[in-house]
């Protein structure tokens, strides 16, 4: 649902027009609710919450997110998550929260949680979970989800499978509270570097294999490794390029990443505002798919292929041809590329260099019949 009026109003006409058909529809299990600022008080904004989970009683799988999330939208989204908490199979809320006293169904399998800091004694089956989004103030909702009745040797997440965990770099210390946490089956990760989950990856008890991990950065890029190994050595290793993400060396940890065998299939996608590197510091010889979404130089590109000695795909979302003259003369080498993907201004000129430069990429090429 979308408020673009009084949020009020908005609500109070929908469970008019439900009504009329219906003094409740049972029958609904599922609601997805975006929100957009409203001029509303508190109080109206409550009951209109709870007035939409008397109309609505049986959902079972809530989604919440805000265009622009504000207090007003963050009162919505707490009462509807505690109205609804005691029966949910899936509680994706992409708002703050601030549940008071609320315990989550035994049946819960997907959770989304980005809880405020006035949170207090809301609790989670930690074995019913198999999804698991940690987002904002985390050390707080761990806190509280999984330690609120009072501290446990051992908090273990037996049947989770995905976790996601985003944080602040203004991280405080956790190892000890990460301590408690054990993920024996997890099998995909999602991460962003900061000195949480720095922690979290240190001295979280984390199988030795992942099907997945995604280390996601606002700045510069993704990386996705597929099948990788996770020992506790390589947890170190990883640990010392995620500390905190505005320090830290994004083209070393993709060294560490791709210059070794490490995974079955790795991916880097690469932003809009990256800089790249000098090209002499890459290390990138296990890399299987190269996105590029910044513009880069045809005489970049040439010289990049022979560090992409494993690449089967390589996407640039915006190629720049500069003079002939200044390509390399070295002919690059890559017997693995399957797929390449250029995009570039259409020109008289353009024609004849992308001519050159496939014959220069792809020198196994038999023949262009047509471009």
């Amino acid at each position: 649902m979308s408020c673009p009026l009084s949020l009020s109003a908005f609500i109070g006409k929908v469970t008019g027009l439900l009504q009329i058909v219906s003094p409740t529809w049972s029958q609904i299990a599922e609601l997805h609710v975006e929100l957009q600022s409203a001029p509303s008080s508190n109080d109206e904004v409550a009951h209109c919450a709870r007035t939409l989970t008397t109309v609505l009683p049986n959902i079972s799988k809530l989604y919440v997110n805000a265009e622009t999330e504000d207090s007003l939208c963050q009162v919505v989204a707490t009462n509807l998550v505690s109205a609804y908490a005691g029966q949910l199979v899936q509680s994706e809320c992409f708002v703050t929260i601030e549940p008071q006293d609320v315990h989550f169904s035994a049946q819960l399998r997907n959770l989304v949680a980005r809880c405020g800091s006035k949170m207090q004694s809301t609790m989670v089956d930690p074995a019913s979970l198999t999804h698991l989004y940690i987002a904002g103030n985390v050390q707080h909702s761990i806190q509280q989800l999984f330690f609120a009745s009072g501290p446990a040797s051992c908090v273990e997440l037996a049947n989770l499978e995905q976790l996601c965990v985003l944080s602040p770099s203004d991280s405080s210390d956790c190892s000890s509270l990460f301590k408690q946490l054990a993920f024996p089956n997890l099998s995909v990760l999602r991460i962003n570097p900061s000195q949480l989950v720095c922690q979290l990856i240190e001295h979280a008890r984390l199988p030795d294999q992942l099907t997945k991990l995604e280390i996601l950065t606002m700045h510069t890029g993704t990386i996705t490794m597929y099948n990788i190994r996770f020992t506790s050595e390589q947890r170190a290793q990883l640990a010392r390029f995620i500390d905190d993400e505005d320090r830290v060396d994004f083209w070393a940890m993709t060294n560490y990443l791709f210059g070794a065998p490490l995974s079955s299939h790795s991916v880097l996608t690469l932003g809009r505002l990256t800089r790249m590197p000098a090209i002499e510091h890459l290390r990138w010889s296990c890399l299987t798919k190269l996105e590029i979404m910044c513009a880069v130089q045809a005489s970049f590109l040439l010289r990049l292929v022979p560090c992409l000695s494993c690449t089967q795909e390589l996407v640039v979302h915006f190629l720049e041809f500069d003079k002939p003259e200044l390509w390399p003369s070295v002919e690059p080498t890559n017997a693995c590329l399957e797929v390449l993907r250029l995009n570039y201004p259409v020109s008289d000129a353009s024609h004849l260099h992308i001519m050159a430069l496939l014959v220069r990429l792809l020198p196994g090429l038999p023949e262009i019949f047509e471009l």
